[in-house]
């Protein structure tokens, strides 16, 4: 299945540009954007890592840098205390850190080991991200008296996207995401890939139910690498999602006091006072919605006013742009720009009262 860049119809207005300046941090060339346009009057800085798509590199994400430095600088104030900046990096085995181009490929170009190749990836790349949150203000903002960098958001792409949401799961320093066309279950998606591929191992009929997982496809060392890091395997394994105890209602019904206890602890470690922006494609056929959905409904159901889970602080918008395949359009572009607004904005005002 070819992949095709996501980027390339979108934004037909071409934003401002800001400042590029490059970083060698921790074996990683960083590209950061905006440090020159932050103004004397900043006292707290926010980042915004940008992960960008499968077979494209950091280049790709200076587009949505300058979209959306240029308009939080254009609608702050001339005195305004929080400065935005972003960095966008290759993710592994992209660009200039590529060791095997083929490990980026599907199984239909001939890459029989995507399921593993495509998870640890941008497995890796979620644990660049919490490296170099590490270590980017020692390169950065690193003169007495300049401002921290307090705040911190992530934005992916597509492959970016998946790692988004693992980086959103497994780093507190991230309180802010948007997904595009990213998926929160690895399992799933796959599975379903494995069936459209026509994988030997993948059967399903009424005698033989589906074989993939624990398959050479899908190793069992695979699944339980997701329990550890992927969002839907960390809440609920190889189970299905309980949503509801009938198929029928709408929406679904609470999960049972046993289930909210088991994980209300998870959700705190994880999620506690986020908020996340998904942004899928009605007509993506490579990461369709309906992989993302069981999760997405499960998560707005327990965070939504009255859920069980709506004093964890989640806040989680989930639009479906119909009619958009695999791609980063318009109109995610302008909710994009919007919700890093409002993230931002958010996290002034939580600054300003500590």
């Amino acid at each position: 299945m070819a992949t095709p860049n996501p980027l390339q119809d979108s934004a037909s207005a071409t934003p401002p540009g800001v400042s590029l300046k490059t970083f060698h941090i921790a074996g990683i060339l960083a590209d950061v954007y905006g440090l020159d346009e932050v103004s004397p009057s900043c006292t707290s800085i926010s980042c915004l890592w940008l992960l960008h798509p499968r077979l494209q590199t950091k280049q790709l994400m200076g587009t949505v840098a300058s979209t959306c430095i240029s308009d939080w600088n254009q609608r702050g104030p001339g005195d305004r205390k929080t400065g935005l900046i972003a960095v966008a990096f290759d993710q592994r085995n992209h660009g200039t850190r590529e060791v095997k181009a083929i490990a980026n490929e599907a199984w239909r170009s001939g890459n029989e080991t995507h399921a593993q190749d495509m998870f640890s990836i941008y497995h890796g790349t979620a644990l660049d991200t919490s490296l170099l949150i590490d270590h980017l203000g020692s390169y950065v903002f690193n003169e007495p008296g300049a401002p921290p960098i307090e705040q911190h958001l992530v934005m992916g792409i597509s492959l970016g996207g998946h790692a988004a949401w693992q980086v959103l799961f497994n780093d507190p320093r991230v309180t802010a995401g948007v997904v595009i066309i990213g998926c929160p279950d690895y399992m799933r998606i796959m599975t379903d890939r494995a069936r459209l591929s026509k994988r030997s191992t993948y059967t399903t009929t009424q005698d033989a139910p589906t074989t993939f997982l624990g398959s050479p496809d899908f190793p069992h060392s695979l699944i339980t690498a997701c329990a550890s890091h992927d969002p839907k395997a960390i809440l609920f394994g190889t189970s299905p999602i309980p949503t509801s105890s009938s198929p029928s209602t709408s929406p679904p019904l609470p999960l049972s006091d046993s289930e909210q206890h088991r994980l209300r602890p998870i959700l705190d470690a994880k999620l506690k006072g986020k908020r996340i922006l998904v942004c899928s494609g009605g007509a993506d056929k490579l990461v369709p919605y309906h992989c993302s959905e069981p999760f997405l409904a499960f998560l707005k159901h327990a965070t939504a006013t009255g859920g069980w889970y709506a004093d964890g602080g989640v806040v989680v918008e989930d639009r479906v742009y119909d009619g958009v395949g695999h791609a980063y359009s318009d109109g995610m572009v302008r909710d994009t720009t919007r919700f890093v607004r409002d993230a931002l904005a958010d996290g002034a005002r939580i600054t300003s009262n500590l």
